[in-house]
């Protein structure tokens, strides 16, 4: 089940751990991922820096939107 997260990539963000090399994983993975992590901080703020096409790191990757 996790690994349909991230390989059916219907609606697309991209990841990076170096922040010039992009890959295209599920939005809905990289969506789980910030949940995960910003949930204890303010996440709407977080998410709207997300949704406005903006870098988001979670740990020791950085999502983005396409």
């Amino acid at each position: 089940m996790k690994s349909e997260l991230f390989t059916n990539l219907y609606d697309i963000t991209k990841c990076s751990v170096d922040g010039k090399n992009w890959y295209e994983i599920s939005e809905i993975a990289a969506l789980c991922c910030i949940n995960n992590h910003y949930a204890p901080k303010d996440l709407d703020s977080v998410l709207q820096h997300y949704n406005k096409g903006h870098i988001v790191p979670v740990e020791y990757v950085l999502y983005k939107k396409v």
